[in-house]
């Protein structure tokens, strides 16, 4: 149910703070050495059909989705990004059926863990991936609200937060394949 999904994320967030804190990455990269199979709910890091169709990446494409519009909106600043980001990487590593970061070394095939560092990078640039499509696709669907006298705000088509919000870890429970413990 994505808008449980959703509310978890933004529940998890502090309305109290002023400053949002930079997130402090916990795993290192290599962490757990070689891994010669992927778990299912792990997020590969490459391109190709394989790293594309793998579940884990199913996932983490639904969550960044999810939290899209958000990241893109007006008012969300840079450490509110990079903690949007985190979010996502620790609903990851964080849920009943948890997920690593993984990269496959060419040289051995085997795959390492990339780390919280790469993964908050990882998570960024998949957040800003086709935004300009994205907003303008936002904008038509507003655009075509309007036009039809229903009194959609464009609040409907993002998840936006008071400009002072702050972002944290998110507690989720008895969610659909991505729950916290």
């Amino acid at each position: 149910n994505r808008t449980a999904i959703e509310e978890a994320i933004m529940t998890a967030s502090s309305r109290t703070m002023n400053r949002v804190e930079k997130p402090k990455p916990s795993v290192a990269a290599r962490r757990g050495g070689a891994i010669s199979v992927p778990e299912p709910m792990d997020v590969l890091s490459g391109r190709g059909g394989a790293v594309n169709s793998h579940e884990g990446n199913k996932r983490y494409r639904e969550l960044v989705n999810l939290m899209k519009a958000e990241y893109l909106s007006d008012t969300t600043r840079k450490n509110q990004k990079t903690q949007i980001a985190a979010n996502i990487v620790w609903t990851i590593r964080n849920s009943k059926l948890p997920g690593r970061f993984l990269k496959q070394d060419p040289e051995t095939n085997m795959w390492y863990e990339i780390g919280d560092k790469a993964a908050f990078r990882k998570t960024g640039q998949a957040l800003r991936e086709n935004s300009a499509d994205f907003l303008r696709s936002r904008e038509k669907k507003v655009a075509a609200s309007h036009e039809t006298g229903l009194a959609v705000s464009l609040a409907s088509y993002h998840y936006c937060f008071p400009p002072q919000q702050t972002y944290m870890k998110p507690q989720l429970s008895n969610l659909s394949g991505i729950d916290a413990n």
